[in-house]
């Protein structure tokens, strides 16, 4: 019986409360006018804030007149691109067309990084800046360079409006003064810079500057602004509400969702004084269940329970159409037209607004930007001039906004300087080597402006480092200089040396693995033709060493055995171009790349450990002044790599590969060119390579197979399976030959293969098998993570 009374209770205050709910707004009903206006407030949410567009659907099915918006965070965006003149359906695809996962990210398209960034772009896990010369943490995750291009995009139409009561409907944001404290509402200036500002959820997105303040997320201060759209005017407001729900005892047992709940109350709290004020008010909060804040991919849900919320309200939304439209007023809801207005001016300033005062630094971003005063720009010019400014590395952030002056329109270019130091980690692992960890320090501006230092080591069994330091030159953007230095140590694939079977004169027992070490420096001077091609000319030093790898037990047997095969080292000159816009590093499906190098050989110091009597196989193959051997003069090689990748559908690339290694030089009939290793082409690997003395190629591990010449074709059809997974069969077919070209005295050899591959936050994970017709048996390859 108490349980049916409590039951009855809780039926009756309902009741009561909704008919309290319908007498109050049959009374806001009863009291409009033609002079009444109406107000619309839509509340910040993050992802949850898709759920808005079900009420602007509402209102724009039934033609429901709108005169003030307020909005915070997610309703801001919606808010002031529905103040621009964007309907309903026009957002809702828009949300259906924009990359939400690049949104999320810091990343741009691999084709838009500066060549002379492309070998450094997203190779790294984890990205630390460093202060003080001790690695700190970032300030937040996300910059959101490519959500600064999306918003300027979709607000091009409003460029030459910076008074948001201009607007078709005249809209304010919300916004919180993170440094001094309090609600700050964005009513003038640039209005994706004022959509920027209100989405800046802190520690996830980088604040933003406007008018000297820090501003972040508005939600601090007032997550459903129906306060201020009363005070901007309106006498009737609609509300949209996909705030916070309050976590249970058991919930905030979870630290992270305990740190939630302390921002969450004080919105929950301010919640229920704002709609107090609000008419006709959709609260999603408990429709959206578990949904968060971070679920952008789940849009398309989060919409769909939009517009059945909305839907559930349509009563109320009809009787307000009804009443606007007995009293005549009417809805006119359109886009606003873009103004086609020349650039009077630019002005080049740091992220707070202080003015740019390097020349050099000026003339640098107006090269890159490549506009001139007192022409026309549409967004998709003046977004590409933006991302080759970005694309340079300089910048963590760089974006611009419009003012007039005198009637004439004023492009602003900001720019957040990247921190001078960074310090960055990598994990990786493939069958092959062994297990690393990839340590880099990246240091600009060392010596002069615009330089870059790093300095790089693979801390694992197979040791590798690297040294680089890179200087553009002058006031330009196209010449740079460049020094490297690298090692690295790796357990030796060269078939050659497993082909040869070496047994010990008594114990008929077999030797063991080889290892190879090479050591390179060059300088080189290079010219970029465009961002994404460079010609270089310089000079390399290599020295390599072969030895064996004998474990303790087999060192006791053999007295006599030495570990040392050779040393050689020898220089090079080379005249190299690249050319480079393929849209992702890893799994590419648009665009190509494209490498000619010829390379001069001089400088040969070679020597030839005493194998003769130990190991005469080895002997026979590694002394180049054998019977069966020649050392061309004047040694000039030419190699060619082409990689394209097509697109046939939304899921399948089409993609292709040429190679050609060949060399000129003195040649004999009768006997064979040698050439030292760090001069051949050194087939094999089932992973694209960018390294041109080494074309992957089916069945074969990495630089098994090492070549005087080679002609390679290569075709593969990569198909996405879902998301980030994609299968990949593939085709190989070459020509090697070691002659002097891989059209003389050459062989044939087909392979092909399955590749399963994933881009995952680990980087680029492979699972491959493959076979040819030169070994004939399978391969099997895996490999997990950034490679050196």
């Amino acid at each position: 019986m108490k349980k049916l009374l409590t039951v009855l209770a809780i039926i009756f205050s309902f009741t009561l409360q909704s008919q309290q709910k319908t007498d109050t707004l049959d009374t806001a009903l009863q009291n409009i006018t033609r002079d009444t206006k109406f107000g619309l407030a839509l509340s910040g949410g993050g992802a949850k804030g898709f759920a808005h567009i079900g009420i602007l659907k509402m209102i724009d099915s039934l033609g429901i007149k709108i005169d003030y918006i307020t909005g915070t965070s997610m309703g801001g965006i919606l808010g002031g691109l529905y103040a621009m003149g964007y309907n309903a359906d026009q957002l809702k695809k828009t949300v259906y067309k924009v990359d939400w996962n690049r949104i999320l990210s810091n990343k741009i398209p691999y084709n838009k990084v500066n060549i002379s960034e492309k070998g450094e772009y997203d190779k790294y896990i984890l990205e630390f800046p460093v202060v003080k010369g001790f690695p700190t943490l970032p300030s937040s995750y996300i910059e959101g360079q490519y959500m600064g291009e999306v918003l300027n995009t979709l607000t091009f139409n409003a460029k030459h409006i910076n008074d948001f009561s201009k607007l078709r409907i005249p809209v304010e944001l919300t916004s919180s003064d993170i440094e001094n404290g309090g609600l700050v509402m964005q009513k003038k200036g640039s209005l994706p810079l004022a959509i920027r500002a209100t989405l800046a959820i802190p520690a996830a997105f980088a604040p933003v500057y406007i008018d000297g303040k820090l501003l972040v997320d508005g939600g601090l201060d007032r997550n459903y602004p129906a306060n201020e759209v009363r005070q901007m005017g309106a006498d009737f407001v609609i509300g949209g509400y996909t705030g916070f729900r309050l976590f249970t005892k058991k919930e905030i047992e979870n630290p992270m969702k305990m740190i939630y709940q302390t921002h969450a109350i004080r919105s929950v709290e301010d919640f229920k004084h704002q709609k107090e004020l609000s008419d006709i008010l959709v609260d999603f909060v408990d429709p959206l269940g578990d949904i968060t804040t971070k679920d952008f991919a789940k849009f398309r849900r989060i919409i769909k329970i939009g517009e059945t919320e909305a839907r559930k309200h349509l009563p109320e939304f009809v009787a307000l159409a009804e009443a606007q439209k007995k009293l005549g007023i009417k809805s006119e809801h359109q886009m606003i037209e873009e103004v086609k207005m020349p650039t009077a001016k630019f002005t080049y300033n740091e992220e707070d607004g202080t003015p740019i005062t390097d020349t050099a630094e000026i003339k640098v971003i107006k090269n890159q930007m490549g506009l001139v005063e007192g022409k026309y720009y549409d967004a998709k010019t003046i977004n590409e001039a933006i991302d080759r400014v970005f694309g340079m590395r300089q910048y963590e952030k760089v974006y611009y906004t419009y003012t007039t002056e005198n009637d004439h329109l004023v492009m602003n270019i900001f720019v957040k300087r990247a921190k001078k130091g960074a310090f960055k980690l990598a994990l990786h692992y493939d069958t092959e080597q062994s297990v690393g960890i990839i340590v880099n320090y990246t240091y600009r501006n060392i010596l002069m402006n615009r330089s870059r230092f790093l300095a790089t080591v693979d801390i694992s069994e197979r040791f590798k480092a690297r040294l680089a330091y890179q200087q553009f030159l002058g006031t330009g953007d196209r010449w740079w200089f460049e020094a490297e230095a690298k090692m690295i140590h790796l357990k030796s694939n060269d078939l050659t040396f497993r082909l040869v079977d070496i047994y010990s004169e008594s114990e008929n027992a077999r030797f063991p693995n080889h290892m190879y070490r090479n050591i390179t420096g060059k300088i080189a001077l290079n010219y970029n033709v465009t961002p994404n091609a460079f010609i270089s000319l310089g000079t390399e030093f290599s020295t390599e060493r072969m030895y064996s790898l004998l474990d303790k037990v087999d060192q006791t047997r053999y007295d006599n055995y030495s570990k040392k095969l050779y040393n050689h080292s020898n220089f090079n000159t080379f005249l190299k171009f690249e050319q480079n816009n393929l849209n992702k590093k890893y799994f590419s499906t648009k665009g190509n790349h494209l490498q000619a190098s010829a390379r001069f050989y001089y400088g040969d110091q070679y020597e030839l450990y005493d194998l003769e009597q130990v190991q005469p196989q080895l002997y026979s193959i590694l002394n180049p002044k054998g019977d069966y051997y020649y050392q061309p003069e004047n040694l000039v090689s030419f190699t060619l790599n082409e990689n394209f990748a097509h697109p046939v559908t939304r899921r399948l690339t089409v993609k292709g590969n040429l190679f050609l290694g060949t060399s000129f030089g003195s040649q004999k009939e009768g006997i064979y060119p040698y050439l030292f290793l760090n001069e051949k082409y050194n087939l094999g690997g089932s992973e694209y390579n960018y390294d041109l003395l080494n074309p992957e190629f089916n069945g074969l591990r990495q630089k098994e197979l090492p070549v005087t010449s080679v002609a390679k074709a290569g075709v593969a059809l990569q198909y996405r399976i879902m998301r980030r997974l994609y299968l990949t069969p593939s085709l190989h077919y070459g020509k090697i030959s070691q002659k002097l070209s891989p059209f003389k005295q050459s062989y044939n050899i087909l392979g092909y293969g399955l590749n399963l591959g994933y881009e995952s936050l680990l980087g680029p994970i492979s699972f491959n098998i493959s076979r040819n017709d030169y070994l004939e048996f399978w391969r099997i390859y895996f490999s997990i993570g950034f490679k050196f």
